[in-house]
C-alpha cells in the first residue's frame, strides 16, 4: 500500500491500517524465519543420516578407524564455528571429512557409493557452515605476524645500507659459507601453511632475543665502518661531531619512519632522541648513534607487523601503512622502501592502478628473489639441499648446491619472465649446471635463447664472465638456460634436485615420490594409515624367488584399505623409477631387473616414459595443480594455512588465471587485490 492512500484517510483509520500492516509484516517474517529454520533442519538431518549410513559402522567409538569418531558429529550440524580452527576441533573433524567424501575416498568404493545427489547436497551444506557465516562471505581471524629470521635479518640489511650475510662465492668446495647472523639464530620450524611465515607457529616459538641483540650489534657495527650507509642515514660519509637538533630530528625520525613502517609516532621519536642525548653527553656521535639505533630496532613494532584493531566481525580495510607492509614482506621480504612508504602517506595505494604500479616496481627489486629463496625453496622443499647440518668440513657439496641452483633459477625464470605455472610440471627449457649435466645425460639439451623479460634480472651478478673471473681458479658456473630435448626431463618434477630430495641416499622409493607428487603438486596430502605392516610380511607372502620392487609394493599395498591410497601413489612413483637417487636415467637396478616404465592412472590413462605422465598429469589433474600453487602462495603471502572460507577468493583467483594463460604474475597481482590481502577481521 502506498504512503499516498495512508495520508488521504482519516487520522484514526490510518493508524489503524498502519497496526495491520505491521502486524502482517511481523506475521510474514515470523514465517519466513520458522521455514528458513526448518529447512535448515530438514538439511541438517538429511546430513546425520548420510554420516549414519555411511560412515559410523567404521568410524564410532574408542576403536574408530583412523581416530576418526564421528558420533559426536550427530549432534553438531547446526554448531559449526568457522572460529574453531585449532586442530581436533568440529570444525577440523568437518573439514577432513568433507576431504574424504568429496575426493571420494570414504565410504570406500568397495563397499557402498555415495550418489551423486547426495553428494551435491552435502557439499552445499558444508559450503553454508563452513566457508559462509550468515550467508555471507568473510576472511576470518587476522592474525598478529612477528618478522621471520630472514624478514628480520633483510630489514636490517636495508634500513643500515649493509649486508651482514656472506656475499654469494664462486668457489667449487664451497656453498656460502654461515656468517655470524646465520650461525647465532635458531632453526625456525613451519607452520600448518607449510612456511616458516606461519603466524601461529611463530607465536608458538619463543623470541630470540639475545640472537636479535647480537644481530642488531653486528649491523650498527658493519654500518659505523661503511661510508656509503653513514651516506645514507647522515647524508654525509663523515659522522660531524655534533648533531643540530633539527639533524637529530631528521635523521631519528626518518629511521623511525622506515623501521615502524610508517606508523612512528611522537612519543616513539622522543624516547629515541633522548636515548641518544643521554649518552651523547659523554660518548662520541657514532657511538650515541648507534645506540639510539640499537634502542629503535629492539622496539617491538619493529618485531612485530602490528595493525589497527577494530572488533569488527567483518573485513574492512587495513591502513595504507599496513597494506604497504603486508605488499613489501609479500614480494621482496623486506620492510618497505621509501617510494612505497610515501604512497601510503598519500593515501593512494588501495587504488588499484597505484598498487599496480607498486607490484611492477618491486618485482624488479632484487629482494624480488625471496619468491624463490622462501616460498618456492620451502614448498617444493629444495632448500633441504644446502642444509648446513648436512655440510661436512669443506661445505655443502658441489653438486648438492647446483641442484639448489637449478630449482633457484627456474623459479625466478618463471617470475621474471611471467612464464605459465604448468612449467612447474613440464616444460621445454630447463636450467642445467654443468655439475649435473653429465648425471643427466649432455645429449638431452641444447642451447635456449633467453625469454622476454618482464621484470629485471637479479641474478645476474652471479654468471661472472670475462675479466670479472681472473683470480679465481676453481670457479663454480651457476646453471645456465637449455633446451630439453627427448621425453625424460623438463619442469620440476622430474630434475635432480626433486629425485634426490624424494630418494633414500643410494635408493630410491616409488612410494616416498608418490607421496610427494600428490602433496606438493596436486596438493593432495595423505596421511599415513595406522598400523601399516611391515614390508617384510609382503615379502615372505610372495611365492616368487627374489621379487622385484614392483611385485614387493604391489603385495604389500593389495590390503583395500591401502589401495585406496595407492592407486593414486604407485602409477606416479613407478612413473617417476626410471630417474636414480641422483637423478640421472636408468633402465635396470644393480641387478640388472629391468625397471616399469609404464602405468596406468586411476583415470584410466596409460603412459609409458615421463613425458606421456606429464601430459597425462596436466590433463587429469590441471585444475588442481593451479589451484595447490595458488592456495600455497595465498597461505605464504597472508602467514597462516587456509581455511575453507578462503575458498572463495582461490575461486575468483584461479578463473583470472585460466583467463590470462597461468601465467605466474597473474596468481600475484590477484592475491594483492584480494579481500584477504587488503583487509582484515578481528573476529573468526
Amino acid at each position: 500500500m502506498s504512503n499516498s492512500l495512508l495520508y488521504s484517510l482519516p487520522e484514526k483509520e490510518s493508524r489503524v491500517l498502519q497496526m495491520r500492516v505491521i502486524l502482517i509484516l511481523i506475521i510474514s517474517i515470523s514465517c519466513s524465519q520458522r521455514h528458513g529454520a526448518i529447512a535448515a533442519n530438514a538439511k541438517d538431518q538429511t546430513v546425520r543420516a548420510l554420516i549414519s549410513q555411511h560412515c559410523l559402522d567404521c568410524h564410532q567409538g574408542e576403536s574408530a578407524e583412523g581416530g576418526m569418531d564421528l558420533e559426536g558429529l550427530l549432534e553438531s550440524t547446526a554448531q559449526i564455528e568457522p572460529s574453531e580452527t585449532m586442530p581436533g576441533s568440529l570444525f577440523d573433524t568437518w573439514v577432513r571429512v568433507e576431504k574424504m567424501i568429496t575426493l571420494r575416498r570414504m565410504p570406500p568404493p568397495e563397499e557402498s557409493s555415495l550418489p551423486d545427489d547426495q553428494l551435491d547436497s552435502f557439499s552445499k551444506w558444508l559450503h553454508e557452515r563452513l566457508v559462509l557465516r550468515d550467508g555471507e562471505s568473510h576472511i576470518g581471524l587476522t592474525p598478529l605476524r612477528r618478522l621471520t629470521q630472514d624478514e628480520f635479518i633483510n630489514s636490517l640489511e636495508d634500513l643500515l645500507g649493509v649486508r651482514v650475510r656472506n656475499e654469494y662465492n664462486h668457489l667449487h668446495s664451497v656453498h656460502v659459507e654461515q656468517g655470524l647472523v646465520d650461525r647465532v639464530l635458531p632453526v625456525e620450524v613451519p607452520g600448518n601453511s607449510g612456511f616458516v611465515n606461519d603466524s601461529d607457529s611463530l607465536a608458538a616459538q619463543p623470541v630470540p632475543l639475545l640472537a636479535y641483540m647480537k644481530c642488531i650489534d653486528f649491523s650498527l657495527a658493519k654500518m659505523a665502518g661503511n661510508p656509503e650507509s653513514l651516506q645514507m642515514l647522515f647524508g654525509t660519509s663523515d659522522v660531524p661531531e655534533s648533531l643540530s637538533e633539527d639533524q637529530l630530528h631528521r635523521i631519528t625520525n626518518q629511521f623511525l619512519r622506515r623501521a615502524l613502517r610508517g606508523q612512528h609516532t611522537t612519543e616513539h621519536l622522543q624516547h629515541a632522541v633522548a636515548r641518544y642525548r643521554k649518552v651523547a653527553e659523554e660518548k662520541p656521535t657514532l657511538v650515541a648513534f648507534k645506540t639510539m639505533l640499537r634502542t629503535i630496532l629492539l622496539l617491538p613494532e619493529f618485531h612485530y607487523r602490528l595493525e589497527t584493531v577494530r572488533d569488527k566481525t567483518v573485513p574492512y580495510p587495513v591502513t595504507e601503512f599496513e597494506l604497504a607492509t603486508r605488499l613489501s614482506y609479500f614480494l621482496i621480504s623486506s620492510t618497505p622502501d621509501d617510494e612505497l612508504l610515501a604512497a601510503a602517506e598519500s593515501g593512494t595505494l588501495h587504488d588499484p592502478k597505484v598498487m599496480d604500479k607498486h607490484i611492477q616496481r618491486l618485482m624488479n627489486h632484487p629482494g624480488r628473489l625471496s619468491l624463490s629463496e622462501s616460498f618456492a625453496a620451502q614448498w617444493i622443499g629444495f632448500d633441504e639441499l644446502i642444509d648446513e647440518a648436512k655440510a661436512d668440513k669443506r661445505g655443502v657439496p658441489t653438486t648438492a648446491r647446483a641442484q639448489y641452483d637449478e630449482m633457484l633459477y627456474f623459479f625466478d625464470e618463471l617470475f621474471k619472465s611471467d612464464l605459465s605455472l604448468l612449467n612447474i610440471i613440464d616444460s621445454d627449457w630447463m636450467y642445467v649446471s654443468n655439475h649435473t649435466i653429465n648425471a643427466y645425460g649432455k645429449d638431452q639439451f641444447r642451447g635456449h635463447a633467453p625469454f622476454k623479460e618482464v621484470h629485471s634480472d637479479v641474478l645476474g651478478g652471479r654468471r661472472l664472465t670475462g675479466n670479472a673471473r681472473r683470480g679465481i681458479e676453481r670457479i663454480y658456473d651457476p646453471p645456465t638456460l637449455r633446451s630439453v630435448q627427448g621425453d625424460r626431463y623438463g619442469g620440476v618434477i622430474t630434475s635432480a634436485a626433486v629425485m634426490t630430495l624424494t630418494s633414500a641416499p643410494k635408493r630410491t622409493s616409488p612410494v616416498r615420490r608418490g607421496v610427494w607428487l600428490l602433496d606438493k603438486m596436486i596438493g593432495q596430502k595423505l596421511e599415513a594409515p595406522a598400523n601399516v605392516p611391515p614390508i617384510e610380511n609382503a615379502v615372505l607372502a610372495l611365492s616368487v624367488e627374489n621379487p622385484g620392487k614392483l611385485e614387493i609394493i604391489r603385495a604389500h599395498t593389495a590390503l583395500p584399505g591401502c589401495m585406496l591410497c595407492h592407486q593414486d601413489i604407485d602409477p606416479i612413483g613407478f612413473g617417476l623409477e626410471n630417474f636414480s637417487p641422483s637423478g640421472s636415467w636408468r633402465t635396470t637396478y644393480q641387478d640388472k631387473s629391468v625397471i616399469p616404465n609404464e602405468g596406468i592412472l586411476p583415470s584410466g590413462e596409460r603412459f609409458t616414459s615421463p613425458k606421456e605422465l606429464k601430459y597425462h598429469l596436466l590433463s587429469v589433474y590441471r585444475e588442481s595443480i593451479v589451484r595447490n600453487f595458488i592456495r600455497r602462495m595465498m597461505a605464504y603471502a597472508m602467514g597462516r594455512a587456509l581455511q575453507p572460507y578462503d575458498r572463495i577468493t582461490e575461486d575468483t583467483i584461479y578463473q583470472r588465471v585460466v583467463e590470462k594463460d597461468y601465467r605466474s604474475n597473474v596468481v600475484i597481482r590477484e592475491i594483492v587485490h584480494s579481500t584477504q590481502f587488503n583487509c582484515r577481521q578481528d573476529e573468526g
